[in-house]
């Protein structure tokens, strides 16, 4: 069974052909549309800001729900110029400069938190127009990064967004399979002459949606694999 995760470019999704339910965790409780072999888990359900989205119950609710491998879609931003806005990436690893949420509150437990290859391989013959590979640096937000953040990160990181290393290793935890591929909506900030703002981000997002449907599309059909 594969579990989808989706971001900010899918705030206005109704899932309205699916059916929607709350799955009951140790952590929370968190809501999933069931598909036809999927489920769907919209990550910033009742308008969550990035730093409060309770990631162990969403990935908690996906495993209970029998999820086996899990592929997430995330908003970024480029920190190279040569990554222009309207691309997508499929990232090969992370580096995290905010804390990341564990379920081995009360045990020692090291896990190695890896984009699974099959599913990478998958999302780029569906995607062939990807950056496949780069490094995903997350922030906590919910403020963007300063000019001298952006411009240290740059040296050593592709994107940047606030979520898929929570994500990548939580499922890491869980043992379940995991990939992100994600949505290049803007350069960070500092990296272009334009100012960057949430509500830029959103307009471009807004811009590029029915790409991310696609996408999204897309995705459900992997769940014949």
């Amino acid at each position: 069974m594969l579990g989808i995760i989706g971001g900010t470019s899918l705030l206005d999704y109704s899932g309205s052909d699916f059916k929607k339910i709350k799955k009951h965790t140790p952590y929370g409780t968190s809501e999933l549309f069931k598909g036809d072999g999927f489920y769907l888990l919209l990550r910033h359900q009742d308008q969550r800001a990035p730093h409060i989205i309770p990631f162990r119950s969403h990935l908690a609710a996906l495993k209970l729900a029998g999820v086996d491998r899990v592929i997430s879609i995330g908003s970024t931003g480029s920190l190279r110029e040569n990554i222009p806005p309207g691309l997508h990436i499929i990232p090969d690893d992370y580096i995290s400069q905010a804390s990341v949420p564990t379920i081995f509150n009360h045990s020692i437990h090291h896990v190695n938190p890896v984009f699974d290859p099959t599913l990478r391989s998958h999302l780029e013959s569906l995607c062939p127009g990807a950056v496949n590979g780069g490094t995903y640096i997350q922030t906590c937000g919910p403020r963007l990064e300063s000019r001298s953040e952006i411009k240290a990160m740059a040296v050593y990181a592709h994107v940047v967004g606030m979520t898929i290393a929570s994500e990548l290793t939580l499922a890491s935890e869980f043992s379940l399979p995991f990939a992100a591929i994600c949505t290049i909506d803007n350069y960070a900030n500092g990296i272009c002459d334009e100012e960057i703002s949430y509500e830029s981000i959103l307009a471009t997002i807004q811009i590029n949606q029915d790409k991310t449907l696609n996408l999204l599309d897309g995705i459900i059909g992997l769940s014949i694999y």
